[in-house]
């Protein structure tokens, strides 16, 4: 996706539009937290009452899944875009999003932000990140590739990228590890109490297989192979498996990172002539590319240090 200046994007998107896309909401961020959960309880009650080998793996797959949901929606409460209460934006996106995948909103935020300013440039973490895990990251990908790692990944091949995750998400006061500790033995403590020792089982291991195995494909889906960000336009069940609660919209908010998940689409709608693209012609776009390592800054295209 080639860059658009900010002056065109300023013709579009006017100051008095950002004002009011810009106001904080936390009801739709709640319900869709909340639906997140209901899914998670439902699918490890489903399991437990089956007992069965394959009700289990089915349940880690969709605890998985919605893991990454409430990953995305931690994602908006790192720019701090449910309410303009700082503390209940943090108690909410801490509790119901951060602290059960084991990271801190603090730590998350400080990657984040290093993300936003140095975006595929050396000092970009995720840069870090892909160029430490060569080759998963080698352009071009093949079909066979991808299933590769999609079933390693859920035999917990990216437990070394969740460790890096948690690692670079350093929090910035030391006494958010003590509530993340006391959160996840509480959790532990409750369930083993009460007999359901495979409540918790599930769930960390949901958290380095499946979890990461969805993150992956999002990741592929967002900078790679681009200088940018790729401008995707997914259909209902893509959006679910890959890319949920809008988040789809990377391109938007790459641009205007001050305006909340579920205000991303009326962004879309004013920016209508920017190249929009499916996930066929994003696969198209990967198969026109040279070869590029791992971790590799692009400039038009093309290796930043060969253009």
């Amino acid at each position: 996706m080639p860059g658009v200046s900010r002056d065109y994007l300023a013709s579009r998107v006017t100051t008095e539009h950002l004002k009011m896309l810009h106001k904080r909401s936390v009801f739709p961020w709640l319900k869709d937290a909340i639906i997140d959960w209901v899914v998670i309880a439902v699918a490890i009650a489903a399991a437990g009452i089956w007992n069965n080998p394959l009700g289990y793996v089915a349940a880690v797959i969709v605890v998985g899944n919605r893991q990454h949901a409430l990953a995305c929606l931690g994602h908006d409460g790192t720019h701090f875009l449910l309410s303009t209460k700082r503390k209940l934006n943090d108690t909410l996106s801490g509790f119901l999003a951060w602290y059960p995948l084991g990271i801190t909103n603090s730590g998350y935020r400080s990657l984040h932000n290093r993300h936003h300013i140095y975006l595929n440039t050396e000092d970009d973490p995720e840069i870090h990140h892909k160029r430490s895990r060569a080759p998963q990251w080698d352009i071009p990908i093949t079909p066979q590739r991808i299933i590769m790692y999609v079933l390693l990944d859920l035999v917990g091949y990216s437990i070394p990228d969740y460790y890096i995750i948690v690692t670079y998400s350093k929090a910035t006061r030391k006494t958010e590890y003590v509530l993340l500790a006391a959160y996840h033995l509480s959790f532990i403590a409750v369930f083993l109490a009460a007999g359901l020792w495979w409540v918790p089982l599930i769930w960390y291991v949901s958290l380095v297989t499946s979890f990461m195995m969805f993150f992956r494909l999002r990741l592929w889906l967002e900078h790679q192979g681009t200088d940018l960000v790729h401008r995707l336009e997914l259909n209902g069940w893509q959006s679910a498996l890959f890319y949920p609660h809008l988040a789809w919209h990377h391109w938007e908010h790459h641009q205007w990172p001050a305006v909340p998940y579920h205000r991303l689409p009326e962004l879309r709608k004013m920016v209508e002539d920017v190249p929009v693209i499916t996930l066929q012609q994003l696969w198209e776009h990967f198969n026109s590319l040279p070869n590029i390592s791992s971790g590799t800054p692009l400039s038009n295209g093309i290796p930043a240090d060969s253009a």
